[in-house]
């Protein structure tokens, strides 16, 4: 014998903003969470490793890799980065500022991002330089 369950005839889907998928993207090195998150004009700018569009961000985590590899073994997880806050005020230039970190690497620094309506459309990274000048120069 059959039993009829009664379902709602649409779930409203509750969907994190670009924001959440954004700094979900970063924590896990996933480049294609963060492209997902963001606008065509999209750009990421690492002073020390580059400036890349959406579609590059791939080469992006490939590049911190070989650099920081160092003889060791690195995995996605250890190149997540952890994007804390928003900061209480807003940077001069309108951007949200966020304390932005790699754990696992010991990079710390500063993100400020800017959003609009249909995501994330850029973000400015900046290190401690003690360590990540050290860390992520090219050689």
């Amino acid at each position: 014998m059959l039993q009829r369950i009664d379902r709602p005839l649409y779930r409203r889907a509750t969907r994190p903003s670009p924001l959440a998928r954004y700094l979900e993207g970063w924590a896990e090195a996933n480049p294609a969470k963060i492209f997902e998150a963001t606008t065509h004009g999209y750009f990421f700018r690492d002073p020390l490793v580059g400036t890349f569009p959406r579609w590059s961000l791939f080469r992006y985590f490939a590049m911190l890799h070989a650099r920081l590899r160092c003889g060791g073994s690195l995995t996605a997880a250890d190149l997540g980065f952890c994007l804390h806050g928003p900061m209480d005020a807003p940077h001069h230039d309108g951007m949200l500022q966020f304390y932005r970190e790699a754990p696992r690497l010991g990079l710390t620094g500063i993100a400020r991002i800017e959003i609009g309506e249909r995501g994330v459309i850029g973000e400015c990274a900046s290190y401690d330089l003690n360590l990540a000048s050290d860390m992520l120069r090219p050689r």
